[in-house]
């Protein structure tokens, strides 16, 4: 598996040196999406460096689209290395841009990514706005398909939300934190 691996982060590389961005992009997902997050952290700082050369091309060259995609993979690449508050920051900053350029399949998708990252910290009523918007903008799209697996994930959210809500109440009512 990490041969795989790392035969498409090195054919990313390849690819990335011809200036073909968008299959760099898609090269580089197929890497990340069977990163083990336990790589050490001098290898990590390979995958992060690499995309922070992409995205200084692509600002270099004014590739705005581009742009909003290699922070998405930023965003991505970092939350699977556990570092949520770095992946948040890129996940906004493609957001953003996306928002920007009008394409609203992008848009929604990342949400959905955005709204991982806010569920690992614990911002649960964001998260479900995130996907609350997602899910609106595939029904919008015609993705019924996409917007039942965001609808299934916001019921999923709530209801965990709801029990966290409740153990709580329960610990500060018998004082259980004070232990």
């Amino acid at each position: 598996m990490v041969a795989i691996i790392e035969d498409f982060f090195e054919k990313s590389k390849t690819i990335f040196e011809t200036g073909d961005i968008s299959n760099t992009l898609d090269e580089f997902e197929k890497a990340i999406i069977h990163l083990d997050p336990s790589l050490k952290d001098i290898k990590k700082s390979e995958y992060i460096n690499f995309l922070e050369k992409i995205l200084d091309h692509c600002r270099e060259k004014q590739m705005l689209e581009e742009e909003a995609i290699v922070l998405r993979s930023l965003g991505r690449t970092h939350s699977i290395f556990k570092h949520h508050v770095e992946s948040l920051k890129y996940l906004e900053q493609s957001l953003k841009i996306q928002r920007k350029l009008g394409n609203k399949t992008e848009v929604a998708e990342g949400l959905v990514f955005l709204a991982e990252d806010l569920e690992v910290s614990g911002n649960y009523k964001r998260c479900i706005d995130m996907l609350t918007e997602a899910a609106n903008i595939f029904h919008d799209l015609g993705k019924l398909r996409k917007e039942k697996d965001v609808k299934k994930e916001i019921s999923r959210i709530k209801k965990f939300s709801e029990e966290m809500a409740e153990d709580e109440y329960i610990l500060k009512k018998f004082n259980i934190d004070n232990y």
